[in-house]
């Protein structure tokens, strides 16, 4: 199999990202940019930009500005939606710290299915173009987090007495389209 046709290393989408980014902001991306970005040296930039160059997701040549092709722009465009949607997550919704968000959101994009992404960009759209009063919702799971942090191993997390007691109550719309739980856990 040819490098093209392999799929991307971490490394190497986080660099596409990078050059996306800095090209957004900038117009285009300069190797010293990208290594400051990415918190690495120039010649460690070098050999990545050549491997994104032989896929032909940019156009690079040494000591010229770096730009994203027709092909790695849409790439690049979905590897930052992808975080972007993780760092929603970890940060509005699960309201970890913003280095913590960012740090898990990095590691996670990776390897998170594009469907799991959708839905929970669906789920992020939910939460704030419904009636559900996201700033109350982030109160009463704060509020939760302080009294129990973590449920540990030997908490039971299935049943109603668990449900009804340790979780904050749900708004009444998505109570009512909150799936039943049949016997064995499942849902449907």
């Amino acid at each position: 199999m040819s490098a093209e046709n392999t799929p991307l290393s971490n490394t190497l989408e986080d660099y596409l990202v990078a050059i996306f980014h800095l090209e957004m902001e900038r117009g285009a991306a300069r190797s010293r940019d990208i290594a400051e970005a990415q918190g690495v040296s120039r010649s460690t930039v070098t050999s990545a930009l050549k491997a994104l160059a032989a896929r032909g997701l940019i156009e690079y040549q040494p000591y010229s500005l770096v730009r994203l092709t027709p092909q790695g722009e849409p790439l690049a465009r979905e590897i930052a939606h992808r975080n972007m949607i993780l760092r929603r997550l970890f940060g509005d919704v699960l309201q970890l710290d913003r280095p913590l968000a960012e740090a898990t959101a990095c590691r996670v994009e990776h390897a998170v299915d594009a469907q799991v992404i959708k839905r929970l960009g669906q789920f992020l759209l939910y939460l704030e173009r419904t009636g559900l009063q996201l700033d109350r919702w982030r109160e009463d799971y704060a509020a939760y987090m302080r009294r129990k942090p973590h449920p540990g191993p030997d908490t039971q997390m299935d049943g109603p007495a668990a449900r009804e007691q340790d979780a904050p109550p749900l708004p009444s719309p998505a109570r009512a389209a909150a799936p039943r739980r049949r016997k064995g856990g499942r849902t449907g």
